[in-house]
Parts: structure tokens; sequence; C-alpha cells
């Protein structure tokens, strides 16, 4: 998947299988209208119509497990994948095929273990609003990749949520972007970071404290900050 596609995930709650003939048809929500993400560190939302062009091209659309490009479980091309705008959001019906991972997947919805579901797009040109401020993003057309339904917690080292905060937190505190990827994926991972790793987040933290006197968003930092104090005596 190429570096411009971004990923969301939402958690819905309500995904369903049905038992139809001698299948079975799947139906849940991939976004959410007008619901505030979590921190990416700005908030954002999703416009109604924000799909609408995207649907209408009929582009070919697959639907995976877990973004993995080998399992998947239907396509658009093969009218095996539905994908509609309603009140609520970007609405998914699927009629899963007869593979081993569909059919462990199905057991998992059935039993409540699944309920989450995550989109990969891209934004057109023209394609957003944001708040004078920069801390709210207004998605108004997504041109669509693919959908996923998530069996488990976001790979946050993958997707361009971390990439973003990494980026914006390298460029507050003149960090090396790439340096501090790879730092915040070990502590998100929990392996044990390098020296210079742990020397730079401290760094990181104490130049964003004093940034932050002139910016309001310190969420990222936060974090950072509660977990580097475990580090405190090997630095």
């Amino acid at each position: 998947m190429s570096a411009d596609v971004e990923m969301r995930q939402v958690q819905v709650q309500d995904l369903e299988l049905r038992q139809e003939g001698d299948g079975r048809t799947f139906t849940g929500y991939a976004a959410v209208f007008n619901s505030d993400s979590e921190p990416l560190p700005f908030i954002e939302q999703i416009r109604p119509g924000a799909f609408e062009r995207t649907l209408s091209a009929r582009n070919q659309i697959k639907m995976f497990v877990n973004h993995e490009d080998t399992m998947v479980l239907a396509s658009t091309r093969a009218g095996t994948l539905r994908l509609s705008e309603d009140r609520r959001g970007l609405k998914v019906a699927a009629d899963l095929p007869e593979t081993t991972y569909a059919r462990d997947l199905a057991v998992l919805m059935q039993r409540g273990d699944v309920d989450s579901m995550s989109f990969g797009f891209h934004v057109p040109r023209g394609g957003d609003e944001w708040s004078d401020d920069g801390q709210r993003r207004y998605l108004t057309e997504i041109a669509l990749r693919e959908v996923s339904v998530v069996t488990g917690f976001p790979a946050y080292e993958e997707t361009s949520a971390t990439v973003r905060k990494a980026t914006l937190l390298a460029q507050r505190t003149q960090t090396d972007a790439d340096a501090l990827v790879d730092a915040l994926t070990a502590l998100e991972s929990g392996q044990t970071l390098s020296d210079d790793q742990a020397e730079l987040l401290v760094g990181v933290v104490e130049r964003q404290r004093i940034n932050t006197e002139q910016e309001a968003d310190t969420g990222l930092v936060d974090v950072l900050r509660d977990k580097l104090k475990l580090l405190s005596d090997d630095i």
C-alpha cells in the first residue's frame, strides 16, 4: 500500500453476520459521520457525502482482514462487496468466502470478540478543511482504497497517525523524524530502548515543554513524559 494512504479505525459494536442460503452475509460500518476521532494529534471528522464521488466512480475496492491484501474477504468487482452511504456513515455489506480465515473471522464476530472496522484512503486536493487553529480537520471528500475488519489494536507503527505525530513533533523540536519514529515504535511495543533512543525522547520532551508555553497541543508529549519516568534511572 502506497505511503500516501491513510487509515482510520472505528469501533462500531454492531457488526452483524447473517446466515443466508449457503453463505454468510456481513454488515457493518467502516466510517461514521460527524464523529470525533481520537487525537491524531488533531481531531478529525468525516462529513456526510465524503464518499459519494469515490463510490460513484465504481473503482475496484476490496475488503481485507487487518489490511492484509493476502486475506481478501470480498470485492466490489465480483459483486461480493457492496458499499453505500447512509445517514450514519459508510455502510459495508459483504458475502464472506468459504476460506479458513473467513470462517475463523465469522466465529470471532459471532462471539463478539471482533467489533472494529477500518478503511484505507487518501484525500484528493481540496478534500479537507481545517479550523483556523489547525486543531480540527474536516474530511469532505475521501478517495477510498479498501475496507478491513480489524481483529486487534491498530498497528501504530504502520499507521499514518503515528507518522503524523512523529513528523509534527520532529518539526517542532528540530529532531530527526526517522529516528523519532524508530524510538516511538520501540517505546510503544515495549522494546528496550537504546541509550541514543532514550536520550532522544528525553530531549524531545524537554524541547516540546519549552515550545508548549506558546502552544496548546501537549497530548503526545504528556504520554511520553509519563513513560520516560520509567527510564530515568538508566539515563
